[in-house]
């Protein structure tokens, strides 16, 4: 099989980081263990035998929501470190199979800008992941992160958003347990809308952002968010040309009419693929493929969500490949 699928959606997690991680404070890494997605070469190896039978070039890790957010900043920055450096010894270990999305040490600003620049400019990362809140509180659209927006707008780089599995604070997610059910999708939703309404977009216009399983219920409520702007003016600028101009949206939602719909909605150039692996296995991890594949999409835009899209994004130069 042809390798030229590219998974811009998974994750990777060495117990050892998991460990310091919950040494911290953090509550939720039991989520992350016991699934196949540490760094041991025997769970690297089964992983890449999924990538292999699904015809995926390479995956673009990230740590994301398992980030390096708890503990002091002196923690939080040797943890980012260890998580990304662990990742480009990953990426030269296995070459070509695997890129990364940066981890970085927010709340801590400056430090964060910090290890963003290493991870970019010196380890070849191919952007910087975040949870859409900040140890669980603070929204990543706060004003607080504005000097970070700023350095990301300058690197002119990928920002990929994920949800946190905090059900947006909601009891009425949380108090029926259906954080990751429907809690993470609302997160996906909401973050986007909250990077609208601070005008970011227009703020840092080189950012890309990266917004995963398909943006949640955007597709299906865009016609009612457009209307909200022109009507009641709740945004500064039309969310459906932000969103189209300035946002991607990975393919980790696995069912033909969302998928359709979010083609029709932003584009199919802004769409991505993506497994959410480790949480997608074998046939599942087949799945995120073949079900873009099977979709009464012509065959050029199956092509393009399958891997001209994120060439595009990340600027990959095929002619220049081996």
């Amino acid at each position: 099989m042809e390798h030229k699928v590219i998974d811009t959606h998974a994750h990777l997690w060495p117990n050892g980081y998991l460990d310091a991680l919950k040494q911290q404070g953090s509550n939720d890494t039991d989520v992350a263990r016991d699934i196949g997605a540490d760094d041991s070469n025997e769970s690297i190896k089964k992983r890449i035998k999924m990538m292999d039978e699904a015809g995926v070039k390479f995956q673009i890790l990230s740590a994301t929501p398992q980030s390096p957010q708890w503990g002091d900043e002196a923690t939080c920055v040797k943890l980012a470190q260890q998580i990304n450096n662990r990742y480009a010894e990953i990426m030269e270990q296995y070459p070509g199979r695997f890129k990364a999305y940066a981890a970085v040490p927010l709340p801590y600003v400056e430090a964060s800008i910090e290890e963003a620049k290493r991870a970019i400019t010196e380890l070849g990362f191919y952007g910087v992941a975040v949870n859409t809140l900040i140890k669980n509180e603070i929204p990543m659209g706060d004003e607080k992160f504005d000097a970070f927006y700023d350095a990301i707008n300058q690197l002119e780089t990928v920002l990929y958003i994920h949800p946190t599995g905090c059900g947006a604070h909601s009891f009425l997610v949380n108090d029926y347990h259906l954080e990751w059910v429907i809690g993470a999708p609302i997160e996906d939703m909401i973050l986007p809308l909250i990077v609208l309404k601070k005008d970011l977009p227009n703020r840092y216009p080189q950012i890309k952002f990266h917004i995963a399983h398909l943006g949640g219920g955007l597709p299906f409520l865009m016609q009612r968010i457009e209307d909200n702007y022109e009507d009641w003016n709740a945004f500064t600028s039309s969310p459906t040309k932000m969103l189209k101009e300035h946002f991607w949206f990975d393919a980790a939602n696995f069912h033909q009419p969302s998928l359709i719909s979010s083609v029709e909605t932003f584009g199919v150039s802004r769409i991505l693929m993506g497994s959410d692996f480790p949480y997608f296995q074998n046939d599942k991890y087949l799945r995120a493929v073949r079900y873009i594949e099977n979709s009464s999409l012509p065959e050029e835009e199956i092509a393009d969500i399958l891997y001209n899209n994120a060439q595009d994004l990340y600027g990959i130069d095929e002619s220049s490949k081996k």
